[in-house]
């Protein structure tokens, strides 16, 4: 792993430590977010993380332990799927929160958790499992800075489950208040 990566991620605000994630961890993780999946998300369905599975595909993979002030980004962290078609999203950006507000066809189940009701049964399609949560990764290239220009980053969000196994394997076991962990993976940019 190039070192310049490592650098450049524990160089980010509100990051408290970085590791390389090597293979056998990566594989370990893989089947905590598999097993992390088969539960239902707050009793309300089913889960998918395709953004883990993308980021350990990466030939390049770093933890990073986030403190508070890392900026996670307007990226949607969560979507609600039903088939290819997103009809629920995490929304982070103030104006088009206020838009979204407006709209007769927007249901707010959180007050940055958006369900597009005209193209979902709510609540019925979640329970009987027709749609599904997904956590996709979220590019974030153009947050690092001294990201060698050669590569592509991108960052996804463990699992509790995964998160835990993260801390207890690099941090410690330290699972203080206001840690995270993000996952960055890093490959040639096309």
């Amino acid at each position: 792993m190039e070192n310049a990566l490592l650098t450049a991620v524990d160089d980010l605000a509100g990051i408290l430590a970085a590791f390389p994630v090597e293979p056998e961890t990566r594989h370990a993780l893989y089947d905590i977010e598999v097993a992390a999946e088969k539960k239902a998300f707050m009793g309300m369905g089913k889960v998918y993380n395709s953004g883990i599975r993308e980021v350990l595909a990466c030939p390049d993979v770093i933890l990073a332990v986030t403190g508070p002030d890392f900026d996670w980004g307007c990226h949607s962290h969560m979507l609600l799927m039903k088939d290819d078609e997103v009809v629920g999203e995490e929304v982070w950006e103030a104006g088009r929160l206020r838009e979204l507000e407006k709209r007769p066809d927007v249901y707010f189940i959180h007050r940055n958790f958006v369900i597009y009701t005209a193209k979902v049964n709510f609540p019925r399609d979640i329970t009987e499992k027709i749609c599904h949560f997904e956590y996709p990764a979220i590019p974030v290239g153009e947050e690092i800075p001294g990201l060698p220009g050669a590569k592509e980053a991108i960052m996804c969000h463990p699992s509790t489950a995964g998160d835990l196994f993260l801390k207890q394997t690099y941090f410690g076991g330290r699972d203080e208040r206001g840690t995270g962990t993000a996952v960055f993976g890093f490959r040639d940019a096309p």
